[in-house]
Order: structure tokens, then C-alpha cells, then sequence
């Protein structure tokens, strides 16, 4: 097998395999696995829209050193701003932009996916996005094979985080009304539906931002002597994506039971 086909093999498998975990340990039958590929597909694309971007604004490239100057002036200030707006922002920007779009396109076949669904199929947007990054990364590498390893390992598992936290928030703006523990924002942001799902969209936009930033920003700053540290920050990510998971299932379930006791009542 030539190198060529081990680097797309071994950057495609990681995806496959971590998008296969969580489809197994989700509630049975809220996620369509075919559809999940089509997802990972767009997440493909979304590097291609990413490319085209900074085709069309190659100044992008230089942002950092036109807002904050030489890295030597403001080291603190120049890393922030590099990882977490240049690089980070932007990416989750081109995955967020061709989810929504294959999700307009599902939507005229008027499909109603359940909300862990919405959280998962963004995870493969990202992931497929990962794949990518990943043949990216191999193909330019002097080891290919080690690079492909740790950021199995790391990158891959980074990339699909973030995306299950914006899909969590964009899954509670598709929600609607919350008809119990209603806080002070719910009862602003839900009399509009538009303003709503634009609101969490936003909202799970910027946490997959900060989110990609703290990981780039932890690499640049320590390097591999602080591979403990990723380790953890993954950790205690998927910890907290799987409590999303939970939490919106449980939301979901009130609300149908809610809306079943209303109409018994009437």
C-alpha cells in the first residue's frame, strides 16, 4: 500500500471509530448512522470553504500582525488573538457555515431530527474536517505515521469537542420554550423563534471558539511537556459533552411529556 493511501486510511479510521463509540452509547435509535456519513462529508467540504476563504481574504493570514504588531512586542497578546481568532473562529465558522447549509437542504424533506442527532451531526462536521487537517498534516510530515498517531489522539478528538458543544447549544435553541425552570433570559429569548435559534447559535459558536483556542494556545505554550494537561482538558471535555447528551434527552422527554399531558387535558 503506498504512503499516499496509509495517511487517508489512518486519518479517515480515528473518525470512524470515535463517531462509532458515541452512535453505540447515545439512546437507541435517535441517530441515523447513514446520515452521520453525509455530515462527516460536509465536514470535508468545510475545509474546501476554508481554502476558498482565504483566497479570497489573504490578508486573514496576517491579522494577528496587523491588529498586535511582531510576537516579540506582545507575546501574551499576540498567541491570544492568533488562536483564538485567526485560527479558531475562523474554523468553526466554515464548520458551522456547511452545517447549516446541508441542514436547510435535510430540512425540505421536512426532517425532524431528534436534538442528541442535531449534537452529533455537528461532532462529524468537525470530525470530517479533522480528516482533512489530518491527511494535511501527514502529507507534509517528514514521520507521517507518528503525526497521524498523536493527533488521532488529540487533534481528532479536540476537533469532534468542539463540534458537540455547538451542536449542544444549537439543539437548545431548536428546542423551543422551555415549559419548567424557566430563567429570565428564557422568558426574553423565547417569545422569538428566530432570535432564539440565532441567539444559541451564536452562543455555541463562540464556546467551540474558546473551546479550540484554549487547546491551540496549551500547544503552543508548552509544547509535548504538557501533553498531561491536553490529555486532560480532552478528558474533561467528552465528560462534558457526554453530560450534554444526558441533558438534552432529558429535556426533550419533558417537553414531550409535557405537551402529551396538555393534550390529555384537553
Amino acid at each position: 500500500m503506498s504512503m499516499g493511501l496509509l495517511i487517508i486510511l489512518f486519518s479517515l479510521l480515528p473518525a470512524l471509530i470515535y463517531s462509532f463509540i458515541i452512535y453505540l452509547t447515545v439512546p437507541y435509535k435517535t441517530i441515523n448512522f447513514s446520515t452521520a456519513l453525509g455530515y462527516i462529508t460536509v465536514g470535508f467540504l468545510s475545509v474546501g470553504l476554508l481554502q476558498y476563504f482565504w483566497t479570497i481574504y489573504p490578508e486573514w493570514h496576517n491579522l494577528t500582525l496587523n491588529w498586535v504588531g511582531d510576537v516579540r512586542e506582545n507575546p501574551f497578546k499576540f498567541f491570544h488573538v492568533l488562536y483564538f481568532v485567526q485560527v479558531a473562529f475562523i474554523e468553526e465558522v466554515a464548520k458551522l457555515s456547511l452545517f447549516l447549509f446541508f441542514e436547510s437542504y435535510r430540512r425540505r424533506k421536512k426532517v425532524n431530527d431528534h436534538p442528541i442527532s442535531t449534537m452529533f451531526f455537528m461532532g462529524m462536521v468537525s470530525l470530517g474536517f479533522a480528516v482533512i487537517e489530518n491527511i494535511q498534516y501527514g502529507t507534509n510530515s517528514v514521520d507521517p505515521m507518528d503525526t497521524l498517531w498523536w493527533r488521532s489522539i488529540t487533534a481528532v478528538v479536540g476537533h469532534m469537542v468542539f463540534g458537540l458543544f455547538m451542536g449542544y447549544w444549537i439543539s437548545m435553541g431548536r428546542m423551543g420554550a422551555r415549559f419548567h425552570d424557566r430563567s429570565l433570559l428564557d422568558i426574553i429569548i423565547n417569545k422569538r423563534k428566530r432570535l432564539r435559534n440565532v441567539f444559541y447559535t451564536v452562543v455555541g459558536l463562540l464556546a467551540a471558539t474558546i473551546l479550540h483556542g484554549i487547546y491551540d494556545l496549551h500547544i503552543e505554550i508548552n509544547g509535548p511537556s504538557g501533553i498531561t494537561g491536553l490529555y486532560m482538558l480532552l478528558i474533561m471535555s467528552l465528560l462534558g459533552a457526554f453530560w450534554c447528551f444526558k441533558n438534552l434527552n432529558k429535556l426533550h422527554n419533558k417537553k414531550v411529556e409535557y405537551i402529551r399531558d396538555k393534550v390529555d387535558l384537553e
